[in-house]
């Protein structure tokens, strides 16, 4: 391209330290300049990263793909029954359990929910060390739920399908569909958030 070419001024104000333009087609495109060291070559070169296209109206900036390394990089887990769980515990179901109410609501949670995020981001409780019944527990969980919230188990049970997707470092929460969200209001959770 002609070094001497004048940009639109909708253009030229993008054209700070750093950063390049480049017209393909009659469109603008903005790079994040930088530089790197190459073996064999006597000066650093250049290194252009794609940030968007810049439009009259601003840029329209490139989403961000996320390739893993390796698939060990990425793990899916269930995500919104569990922490739907966790979030709308009754206070009767609590009492009921005394001081160890956490631990058993992990438990019982993990024990509906067997891909459940809890033991992937919490050390588990051992369940052998309360003399409890899970089964009981769960179940009467799911009365008090219902008695609280009108939600039933097969409502609850749609939320199964919120997922958590660890990518690295990194975590993310799958969409939320109409029909998981009116589940969620009534259960009070305005909106699921990945801690």
């Amino acid at each position: 391209m002609d070094n001497n070419y004048v940009y639109p001024d909708w253009v030229q104000k993008y054209r700070t330290k750093g950063m390049t333009v480049k017209k393909k087609d009659g469109s603008f495109y903005l790079y994040k300049r930088t530089s790197k060291r190459v073996p064999g070559k006597k000066y650093p070169q250049p290194v252009d990263t794609y940030v968007g296209v810049i439009t009259k109206e601003g840029i329209i900036y490139a989403e961000k793909k996320l390739v893993p390394v390796s698939s060990e990089e990425c793990e899916v887990r269930e995500f919104g029954f569990s922490k739907a769980l966790q979030l709308c515990c009754p206070e009767t179901w609590k009492t009921s359990n005394g001081r160890i109410w956490k631990d058993v609501l992990s438990i019982v949670t993990v024990m509906a929910s067997e891909n459940s995020y809890l033991p992937y981001e919490y050390k588990a409780p051992d369940p052998d060390q309360y003399r409890v019944s899970y089964s009981s527990q769960l179940q009467m969980l799911y009365k008090k739920i219902y008695t609280s919230y009108e939600v039933n188990r097969q409502m609850l049970e749609k939320l199964k399908y919120i997922y958590i997707i660890y990518f690295g470092k990194k975590k993310f929460m799958s969409k939320v569909s109409d029909e998981q969200q009116e589940i969620l209001n009534h259960l009070g959770i305005q909106k699921l958030e990945v801690d």
